[in-house]
């Protein structure tokens, strides 16, 4: 008995309670969306989205283009949805039109 708790706690301690992402496949959930966009004139705008875009936390990448008005972003639904996507858009002065999904590798949460 005492054995087997001196495991248990081992186990526990070792993990230091943190939880691991499970991961399906050998890869991450990723989600690739298409965004309309509205206010974008340059090759500047593209780069202030694509930056802006790109702190958040689980964005795999971002590719914007003035000229189609839209930008193409793959990220990790697990660790950021599309509501910080928007506010991080709009956030640098552009308008969001609409949101389109292309890919999915697993269901969105």
């Amino acid at each position: 008995m005492f054995i087997l708790l001196s495991a248990v706690f081992l186990i526990g301690f070792s993990c230091n309670n943190e939880r691991v992402k499970p991961v399906k496949n050998g890869v991450s959930d990723v989600a690739k969306i298409e965004v309309s966009l509205k206010g974008m004139f340059c090759t500047g705008c593209e780069q202030i989205i694509q930056s802006n875009v790109s702190k958040l936390d689980g964005i795999k990448s971002v590719e914007a283009t003035y000229k189609l008005n839209r930008a193409i972003i793959e990220f990790d639904p697990d660790i950021v949805d599309t509501a910080k996507i928007r506010t991080a858009i709009t956030g640098s002065g552009y308008k969001v039109a609409a949101f389109t999904y292309l890919q999915l590798n697993d269901s969105i949460k």
